[in-house]
């Protein structure tokens, strides 16, 4: 089963919750939010780190208020893995307001996208020949809306593979009724899409077939 939490961030926090979040996020991810000068960007890692955490206490049964930050480490490529929990597989975002964490028994990746005015160049360069007629085929609010589910879908994907976005974007299709990603024809993933936070474009990707999947948003924090 996977369970995908998600939170809708508060801009700033006073000092105290802010190191009380801090303390939940594990070493390197705290070195890295202490470094930041960007606000927003500071936010959004030490909410996500501090999401997972609490997301990992529910799974495991533990009360937040008495773990400390879980070992993270990284695989070739980038991918992060829970060392003393390698069989719990996760995965964040964030964009906009939302941060999200993925959580599931199997390679998985999440990612979230604010609807915003589509980046010039990006879909030809980077989509494939079908996603670009598709896209070309609508207009407006339908183009953005769909430009983003498709980077989503993608992102989420590249994330699942651990291939990170240098292994590019225009190598696999979107199979749209099938809700799964090919590649060469093949079905290499499966996707399950959120369409319930307005104004984002939201998914979830997994290498098996998604039968059960919960949506959890936890609040403003």
């Amino acid at each position: 089963m996977i369970t995908v939490y998600y939170i809708k961030v508060s801009p700033s926090l006073e000092e105290d919750a802010f190191f009380s979040h801090l303390e939940k996020t594990e070493e390197a991810r705290r070195k890295k939010i202490l470094g930041m000068t960007d606000k927003k960007s500071r936010m959004h890692s030490l909410m996500a780190g501090s999401l997972l955490h609490d997301a990992l206490c529910e799974r495991l049964g533990i009360p937040k208020d008495e773990s400390g930050p879980f070992s993270v480490a990284y695989r070739q490529g980038g991918k992060p893995y829970l060392t003393k929990y390698p069989d719990i597989h996760y995965s964040l975002s964030h964009s906009g307001e939302y941060v999200c964490c993925a959580l599931g028994d199997s390679p998985l990746g999440v990612d979230i996208q604010k609807v915003t005015d589509c980046p010039k160049g990006v879909a030809p360069r980077f989509f494939t020949k079908e996603d670009n007629r598709r896209l070309d085929a609508c207009s407006g609010d339908e183009r953005k809306e769909l430009f983003f589910r498709m980077w989503s879908i993608k992102e989420s994907y590249v994330k699942l593979t651990g291939k990170g976005l240098s292994g590019g974007l225009s190598g696999f299709e979107i199979d749209w009724k099938g809700d799964r990603v090919l590649e060469a024809g093949k079905c290499a993933a499966y996707f399950r899409e959120q369409k319930k936070v307005a104004g984002y474009a939201f998914c979830v990707c997994a290498g098996e077939p998604i039968r059960h999947i919960i949506w959890k948003e936890t609040g403003i924090i």
